[in-house]
Order: structure tokens, then sequence, then C-alpha cells
């Protein structure tokens, strides 16, 4: 029993991870209508940014989650207003075709210039006890810095001012627009926080794994889970869907192999189609 709370609680320090990656996909969902086929590249970029500050200029690795989400937020808001935006209207069939270009350049190039090396960042490594279980340096600062971005999130769209027009915007943007919200820089705002939650998850994931231009594919792939899982456009749900993802990874690892662990996204997906196409909460 001992050793399979200990899982559970590693399931939840991974999934915490996961529902970041999950939370920026249905966001910019939700709010800008665009299915962002390369946010998993986003992820590995910023898993790079943390790798580089760390290597090249001797940043805290810390610092540089914090940093990767001003960083990653700029450049989504860019991106989003030179070419997101344009598509806004147009078929979702467009931006499907548009965001999966972006993804297949974005993780060759980081193939052209970095290799297929793996890397990893050299940081809080070791265990440590704690009332009988045992758990990785890495993996539980990694967590405590996701429930810090994900409290923080909560709390801007729910108490701010910008929040509360993010949400107007997704839940009726002809309205909110007539009641003078400015849906454009809602859904460039909301890109730009996507973007950086993607940013902010990736260099997280630096301080736990090694990291490789590919990676990017893995991630997409439990994003989509963890949103047809929690429900289109609800973030509270992808939390959840994360937190269970996570767990369930967990477990089939330690009772399994981590090879059977890798299809638990798609079987999920499968599984939610099937028998709960809205999801477990709905949008």
């Amino acid at each position: 029993m001992v050793n399979f709370i200990e899982i559970l609680i590693r399931g939840l320090m991974l999934g915490s991870v996961y529902a970041l990656v999950g939370m920026g996909l249905t966001l910019v969902w939700g709010v800008v209508g665009i299915v962002n086929i390369a946010h998993g590249e986003f992820v590995m970029l910023g898993a790079y940014f943390a790798f580089w500050a760390f290597s090249l200029l001797h940043l805290n690795p810390l610092f540089s989650v914090a940093l990767s989400i001003p960083v990653f937020f700029f450049a989504g808001v860019v991106i989003h207003r030179r070419i997101t935006e344009r598509l806004v209207k147009e078929h979702e069939l467009s931006a499907l075709i548009l965001t999966f270009g972006m993804s297949i350049l974005i993780w060759n190039l980081a193939q052209f210039f970095w290799t297929n090396t793996y890397r990893s960042v050299s940081y809080l490594t070791g265990n440590f006890p704690f009332m009988g279980l045992v758990f990785g340096k890495g993996k539980t600062f990694s967590f405590g810095l996701a429930i810090a971005i994900t409290a923080a999130l909560f709390l801007f769209l729910k108490y701010s001012k910008w929040g509360k027009a993010i949400r107007a915007t997704s839940q009726n943007s002809e309205v909110a627009l007539v009641c003078g919200i400015n849906t454009m820089k809602m859904r460039m705002l909301t890109f730009g926080m996507g973007i950086g939650l993607a940013g902010a998850a990736g260099a997280i994931v630096s301080l736990q794994w090694v990291i490789f231009p590919q990676m990017g594919g893995s991630y997409i792939s439990k994003a989509f889970a963890i949103v047809v899982l929690g429900g289109l456009g609800n973030i509270q749900g992808a939390l959840a869907g994360g937190l269970i993802i996570g767990m369930l990874e967990a477990i089939v690892t330690q009772y399994l192999s981590a090879k059977m662990a890798q299809i638990i996204p798609s079987v999920t997906i499968l599984i939610i189609l099937l028998l709960r196409p809205t999801g477990l909460f709905k949008k």
C-alpha cells in the first residue's frame, strides 16, 4: 500500500506538468478557436531554452522557468498577430494545416541546429525521504512550479479584468464585442498565454527528463488526450485530465512497462470519444 501511494503521488507530480501543456492547448482552442498542432514543439523549445540558459549562461533552471513565461508569451503574441489571427474566421482545416506545417518546420530547424543528441539539465539530482516515501528532488520542485503557475492562471482568469474578458470571449465572442470587449486583443493575449504555458512546461520538463528535437510529438498527443478527457475549452477539466493521465502512466509504468504507458493517451482518446464525446467535465 505504501508503494502504491508513492506511485500515485509520483503520478500527480507527472500529471501537473502534463496539465500545464493541456491547459495551454485547451485555452487557445476554446478562445481563439484554433487547434495548434505545433503546441508540442513549443514545449520542446521551452526545454531547450532552459538547457541553453543553464549551459551557456549558467542561469538557475528554476529562474529559467519563470523567465520562459514572458519570453514565450511575447513569441506567441507575435505569431498570432502575424499569422494565426488571419485564420480565426477561416475553416478549421486551414489552421490545422498551417500549424502542422509550423510543427514540422520547428522540429526540423531544431534538429538541424542542435542535432539529435540527447541533452539534460544536471540540476537537483538525487532523492529525499518524506514520511517513509522517497521522491526525486527534480520532480518535487517541478511539481511545486507547475502548481504555482496553475494557481496563477486560475486567479488571473477568475479575478482579473482581462481574465474575465477572455472568459466572455470564449463564451460568446459576438456578444463580448457588442459589450465593448476588444475580442481581437483577447485572442492575441490568449494565444500568447497558451504558448507561454507550453514554454514553461518545457522548461520544467528539462529538470526531469532528457530533451531532443522530436520530443514535442509525445506532448501534443498527451495534450489532445487531456483536452478530450477534460472537455473542450475547460481549464479545470484540463487540470483534472492532466492529473489523471499522469497517474495512469505512473501505474502502468510500474506494473507493466514504460512502453505500454506510451499508449495511454491514444487509448484515453478512443475510450472517451466512444463513451462520452463531450469529455468528463464538458465545455
